[in-house]
C-alpha cells in the first residue's frame, strides 16, 4: 500500500512540475534563422525592440573578454518571413512574425524611428532574378507593415540578392534568405 500512494504521490508532483513549465512564459530563442529549413521560434514585440533599439548588445564581460558596442553601425535584426518557392508571396506562417515586428515598429521607444527594410537571397540561381525577387520580398514586408498601421514614410525598401550573405561560406544555405531590419534614426 505505502508503495501504491507513494507512485501516485510521485506522478501527481511529475504533473504538477510539468504544468507549472508549460505554464510559464518561454522566450524565443535567438534571431538567427533556422538553418535546417524547419519552423523557426517567432521573436516577440520585446525581442525585437531591444534589439532595434541596440539594447541586446550591452556590454558584458565573459571569462575576462569584454565585448563593445559599436555605435556607427545602425541597430538590425534578421526575421526568417517564410515566403512561397521563388515568389513574393508571404506564406500564411509569416503573419505571426510580421505581426510581432508591427508592434515593435509602433511601440513608443520605435515610433519615431526610420527603419530600412532589406531582403536577402542565398547565391542559387541568377543573381539579377535574386536581385530583383529580394526587392519584391522586401516591397511585401513593408505592404504587410503599413496596411497594419506602420507609416509608410518610416520605411524604405532595398533588395541586395545574394550580394550580403549571412554565411558567405555556405552560399546555397536558407539562413542567407532573410529580410533584415534596419533601424535609420530618427524620422525627419
Amino acid at each position: 500500500m505505502k508503495t501504491l500512494r507513494g507512485a501516485t504521490a510521485a506522478r501527481t508532483c511529475l504533473l504538477l512540475g510539468l504544468a507549472m513549465i508549460a505554464g510559464e512564459p518561454q522566450s524565443a530563442p535567438a534571431a538567427e534563422p533556422s538553418s535546417s529549413g524547419g519552423s523557426t521560434a517567432v521573436l516577440s514585440e520585446q525581442q525585437i525592440e531591444q534589439m532595434l533599439k541596440g539594447e541586446a548588445t550591452t556590454p558584458s564581460r565573459t571569462r575576462g573578454l569584454r565585448r563593445q558596442v559599436t555605435p556607427e553601425a545602425p541597430a538590425s535584426i534578421s526575421l526568417n518571413i517564410p515566403f512561397e518557392y521563388n515568389s513574393f508571396a508571404l506564406k500564411p506562417e509569416a503573419s505571426e512574425q510580421l505581426r510581432q515586428l508591427t508592434s515593435a515598429l509602433s511601440s513608443q521607444s520605435l515610433r519615431g524611428d526610420r527603419f530600412m527594410v532589406a531582403g536577402h537571397t542565398d547565391a542559387k540561381g541568377n543573381p539579377q532574378s535574386n536581385k530583383r525577387l529580394s526587392l519584391q520580398r522586401a516591397d511585401s514586408v513593408k505592404h504587410f507593415l503599413v496596411v497594419h498601421g506602420v507609416e509608410a514614410g518610416r520605411l524604405d525598401t532595398v533588395g541586395y540578392g545574394s550580394e550580403q550573405l549571412l554565411d558567405p561560406d555556405q552560399p546555397g544555405d536558407s539562413r542567407n534568405r532573410r529580410v533584415e531590419i534596419r533601424d535609420l534614426g530618427a524620422a525627419q
